[in-house]
């Protein structure tokens, strides 16, 4: 699946991975897609509700080796 730009947020805790992603979605354009990279198991609820509390569009997510993807499109 094609991406614009990617961000790992392995390793970090709380809001620490959001904050991040919100920040990597305001240096790309309208239409662009993030892939973000996690390894913690909260991630899997914590993206999708973050997807749903803005304007961005997660069209995608997979688990692969440990690690969490997601990918988010920005509106």
């Amino acid at each position: 699946m094609e991406y614009n730009k990617t961000l790992d947020v392995s390793g970090l805790c709380c809001a620490e991975p959001i904050l991040r992603i919100t920040q990597a979605l305001k240096t790309v354009a309208s239409g662009d897609v993030l892939l973000v990279t996690a390894d913690k198991a909260s991630m899997r609820k914590d993206v999708p509700a973050y997807c749903n509390q803005t304007t961005h569009a997660l069209i995608h997510q997979q688990e692969s080796q440990g690690k969490l993807q997601f990918w988010i499109r920005k509106r």
